[in-house]
């Protein structure tokens, strides 16, 4: 069980980082657009790397999470937030910021929603590793990278980007190392 968990997230994160090299490959402006990832969403030579590149691992965590779920303390939470960000990963997507000031509004509430569902479901794993050193660590990397990532989502210029893609590899790396604590840890107890 734990190995089809931590297999679902490290694919996941895979797949995020390979279609982030795509688009900056095929695109490499995007790095000094500070646009954030959602600057290759506009653009019809990047649009298919980025869709999978947020698409692909928001479902493999929710796969993930989801088979988690029955081992979790609170399932139905897990469930939940599984959910959450993957709704709110299909909304990012779906609502390119360039098309109008609708989509631009529910673009950007989209993903800071995602981005604060992930700073909540990292502090709940944090609680359930039971304090674990390298959990705090990661969740603590993932807020900062959170507040660089607010210091520059109005300026012109700036590291959006970067602060995103730092974002989501504490974010990834915390799932990852909180699902091999506490899954076998729970299936241990089970039987």
């Amino acid at each position: 069980m734990t190995r089809k968990v931590v297999g679902s997230l490290i694919l996941g994160q895979a797949v995020l980082y390979v279609g982030l090299l795509m688009c900056v490959a095929l695109k490499p402006d995007g790095l000094g657009a500070n646009d954030g990832i959602s600057y290759y969403g506009i653009f019809r030579q990047t649009v298919v790397p980025y869709a999978v590149a947020i698409l692909g691992p928001g479902y493999c965590i929710w796969t993930a999470l989801r088979t988690a779920a029955p081992f979790a303390p609170a399932p139905v939470y897990l469930r939940r937030m599984a959910n959450g960000l993957a709704v709110m990963s299909v909304l990012v997507v779906l609502t390119p910021y360039s098309a109008n000031l609708v989509f631009d509004w529910v673009h950007t509430l989209a993903g800071t929603v995602l981005f604060v569902l992930q700073l909540v479901l990292g502090l709940r794993l944090l609680g359930w590793s039971g304090g674990d050193g390298w959990t705090a660590g990661l969740l603590l990397a993932q807020f900062l990278s959170g507040v660089f990532c607010a210091v520059y989502v109005l300026p012109k210029h700036g590291f959006l980007l970067q602060g995103q893609v730092a974002f989501q590899v504490a974010f990834g790396a915390l799932l990852v190392r909180t699902m091999r604590l506490f899954v076998p840890q729970a299936i241990a107890q089970t039987t």
